[in-house]
């Protein structure tokens, strides 16, 4: 892996017409701030012709007002490659979910532990948690996503009894624990269960079926845009963004990304409170 070089490397640079992009850790910089060197590169970007998606571990409905201030953005990858949507239209372009047996059969076991769990509720499009813990969020994740959850996602005030009664497809379930010990606890009690486990910060965990992740979910978008992962440029900074990474012809990791990202990604652009991301998308145009 090495730092962006467009000379160098200009045929494959110029070859791209898709960029995934990971929001936290990569849109966005570490205070959740979109900042106008990121909008504007996206938008030249979008200007030369080429498609930008977001590929995200969030839901649609927790990239609302990020969507609002990236107009140029047609496609978002959400729920780790679980579903894929076109922002014009509306339409579903690929979806793998959980069943709710399966949503039952991770929740169940976990439900004890001192954790944040999350359902990803592909029936209203919106996040689930305990009520109770919601309230207290801060004790499982930063104050801004904190903040954020208790914006958009809905709290139950029975969370046994809401899943005891779930029906249809859950596109994730995401965890976050108050501690390592809580979150060695969860990965011993999953291990053997036919589910892809994966991490996007260290104390996180997201569970979905075996076969999805956001290179699965970007491959999906590409097949119906017509393009071959030679065409595709990744960018994303941690372990749940690998996926994409292997698939892209391009594949970035962010100056604060993880060692496991860095090792899947063929470049390294600066951090994300470096804008990183504006500069990535620089020097691609710059090869074009």
């Amino acid at each position: 892996m090495r730092e962006m070089e467009p000379e160098r490397d200009r045929a494959a640079f110029a070859a791209v017409r898709l960029i995934g992009i990971d929001v936290d850790g990569t849109l966005v910089n570490s205070k959740n701030e979109l900042t106008k060197a990121t909008v504007s590169a996206l938008q030249q970007a979008a200007d030369r012709g080429i498609e930008i998606a977001l590929s995200t571990g969030r839901m649609a409905s927790e990239c609302r007002e990020l969507l609002a201030r990236l107009p140029m953005i047609r496609y978002i990858v959400t729920c780790t490659g679980s579903q894929v949507i076109d922002l014009r239209t509306g339409q579903t372009l690929f979806r793998r979910s959980l069943t709710a047996d399966q949503l039952r059969s991770v929740c169940g076991p976990l439900i004890d532990l001192d954790a944040l769990l999350q359902v990803f509720d592909d029936r209203d499009g919106f996040i689930h948690n305990d009520a109770r813990r919601l309230a207290e969020a801060e004790r499982y994740c930063t104050p801004q996503k904190a903040a954020a959850a208790r914006r958009c996602h809905v709290g139950e005030a029975d969370f046994p009894a809401y899943l005891a009664a779930y029906e249809g497809p859950a596109n994730k379930i995401h965890i976050f624990f108050a501690s390592a010990d809580a979150k060695e606890e969860a990965r011993r009690r999953l291990a053997g269960l036919p589910y892809a486990c994966m991490e996007s910060v260290p104390n996180d965990l997201e569970v979905m079926p075996r076969d999805v992740d956001k290179g699965v979910g970007l491959r999906a978008l590409a097949a119906c845009l017509g393009l071959r992962p030679a065409q595709v440029m990744a960018v994303g900074d941690g372990g749940n963004d690998v996926g994409m990474l292997d698939f892209a012809g391009v594949s970035v990791c962010m100056g604060n990304g993880s060692e496991e990202a860095r090792r899947h990604a063929r470049f390294v652009t600066a951090a994300n409170d470096g804008d990183g991301l504006a500069l990535a998308i620089r020097r691609l145009l710059a090869a074009g």
